[in-house]
């Protein structure tokens, strides 16, 4: 059973270190300040992931993922092609951010020890509130000028 843990949580950490990268990518491409700083946020959370879910891994004896795969230069590389604006950049993330949630989902399907469960879960939680506000500020425009 631990092997098949350790996987999982491998292969989170596979796909926040694909996040990280997308939210590079992201950033750049921004001009508004609050949508710099969110993504900027985001993006440490996906950082925190990793290490919340690499000493998980460790714990159980594995060795956890380190380095970007294939998936994700195709991930980071699509979302630098498609982000030329704030509002480009939000929806490629909002992309993301969807495939995140689905697999943190999947991931709490899975027979999990406890503590383990209780970190992914906190990630999930995390990764519904990035979604929740890059949908938010898709919906609000705020990238747009307000009217005086």
């Amino acid at each position: 059973m631990a092997k098949d843990v350790i996987s999982e949580l491998n292969g989170l950490i596979q796909m926040d270190l694909n996040a990280v990268c997308a939210y590079d990518q992201a950033i750049e491409a921004c001009d508004h300040v609050e949508i710099k700083g969110k993504l900027g946020e985001f993006k440490r959370d996906h950082e925190r992931h990793i290490t919340d879910l690499s000493s998980q891994v460790s714990v159980l004896g594995g060795t956890p993922e380190t380095g970007q795969d294939f998936k994700g230069k195709l991930i980071e590389g699509f979302t630098a092609i498609t982000s030329h604006s704030d509002h480009s950049a939000l929806m490629a993330m909002r992309g993301n951010e969807e495939l995140t949630n689905r697999r943190y989902a999947s991931a709490l399907e899975e027979a999990l020890p406890e503590g383990v469960r209780v970190v992914v879960e906190q990630n999930y939680q995390d990764e519904q509130r990035h979604l929740a506000w890059i949908k938010d500020a898709l919906d609000r425009r705020v990238w747009e000028p307000k009217a005086a």
